[in-house]
């Protein structure tokens, strides 16, 4: 597909992040947003009117009219609409969590590389501008420290904690990591759903890297945090601010005294996450390469959700909690 023409793409699902998915299409001269698809009509209707596009109610309709297609439905529904879009020889951007179950994400990948489709997952802080600063700062951690709350809300409640929010962390530390999942101890307990609303999951990896993982969204205010220890620097990333803070060893202590310690503290510059990650996505489907998270990086990021969730649930029967 040449690089000039635009590729007529549609978005499946017109709640709050559907509705950003169309909205970036729209913006991106390289895209034609052809359709809005929801089972609800009204949602369908008004984000379609909103960006230009046509409104339907059926995914599998998109099949022979567009080239591609974000996936932005509830959990449960990822794998019925992405394995039929797919089969359909439709390239899918998926959001994150690729899908409900380790088996449908295994699924969905092998049948993405039998049709030769792009298989992209909606892991959007790889796409942000704090993750590559990290990224170029980070080169052999030790340990790592994440904490990710947010209020209650009534989206995303389908899912547990894990997968609506803690996943990001999951995705960026096995990112940044680089190394196998070895183990997961986690604990955590539903406080005003029916599913896990706040956990807590200690990630070794076979490097010897430890990753301290938390999340929760019965929280009072919304804060996104990482810190990293690795020789000869620590480092404090605020992911929601855009800042970074770090301590670097320059010189000898016991020479230099605090001399040999040095500070950096500076802004990332902001940009737009799912417009960069989309922007990848139409990229992908025009050269052929690989996605920075494709179907099997999506598909692990579940697995060690899905080891997080396996260790809460026994802690839960431990302490007769279940």
């Amino acid at each position: 597909m040449s690089e000039q023409a635009q590729i007529p793409v549609a978005v499946v699902g017109a709640g709050y992040f559907g509705r950003f998915h169309a909205q970036q299409y729209a913006l991106n001269p390289r895209a034609k947003l052809v359709a809005v698809i929801d089972a609800d009509a009204e949602k369908a209707g008004a984000v379609a009117a909103e960006f230009g596009a046509e409104a339907g109610q059926d995914h599998r309709s998109l099949i022979g009219r567009v080239a591609a297609a974000s996936v932005a439905t509830s959990t449960p529904q990822h794998f019925e609409v992405a394995s039929d879009l797919i089969s359909g020889g439709l390239h899918v951007l998926i959001e994150k969590p690729i899908t409900a179950t380790m088996d449908e994400a295994e699924r969905l990948t092998r049948l993405a590389d039998e049709k030769k489709i792009v298989l992209q997952v909606g892991h959007i802080e790889r796409f942000s501008s704090s993750f590559r600063a990290l990224a170029k700062t980070i080169t052999h951690p030790l340990y790592f420290e994440c904490y990710r709350i947010a209020p209650w809300k009534q989206r995303g409640i389908e899912v547990d904690v894990v997968l609506d929010l803690m996943i990001h962390d999951i995705d960026i530390v096995l990112g940044l990591a680089n190394s196998p999942v070895l183990s997961v101890d986690a604990v955590g307990t539903a406080i005003l759903g029916k599913k896990i609303d706040m956990a807590n999951a200690r990630i070794t990896f076979e490097s010897g890297c430890v990753a301290n993982v938390t999340a929760s969204r019965v929280s009072y205010k919304t804060e996104r945090r990482m810190r990293v220890f690795q020789r000869q620097s620590y480092i404090v990333c605020d992911l929601g601010e855009g800042k970074i803070f770090a301590y670097l060893l320059r010189g000898d202590p016991l020479v230099d005294g605090l001399a040999a310690i040095g500070t950096e503290s500076y802004e990332i510059p902001k940009e737009n996450s799912l417009a960069n990650e989309i922007e990848e996505f139409l990229g992908c489907i025009s050269t052929g390469r690989q996605p920075t998270v494709d179907g099997r990086a999506g598909s692990q990021a579940l697995k060690v959700a899905s080891m997080i969730n396996d260790s809460i649930e026994e802690h839960l029967r431990r302490v007769g909690a279940g």
